[in-house]
């Protein structure tokens, strides 16, 4: 669906996990997306796509 949208907390919390990422750790990110089933934000990154994050509707990160 074109209309899903993250939640205020989602964005928060993907925006101090994305300068984690790459300010602090020197990571790369490569996907950051909205998963239209459980509405999560999942984030694939890492310099071997070894970090796998999922941010929940309430900002929570699985």
């Amino acid at each position: 669906m074109d209309d899903l949208q993250p939640t205020a907390e989602q964005l928060q919390c993907l925006y101090r996990l994305c300068h984690q990422l790459t300010n602090v750790m020197f990571q790369p990110i490569h996907i950051v997306r909205l998963d239209e089933r459980s509405l999560n934000i999942f984030i694939l990154a890492g310099q071997n796509e070894g970090i796998e994050l999922e941010i929940r509707p309430d900002g929570s990160v699985v």
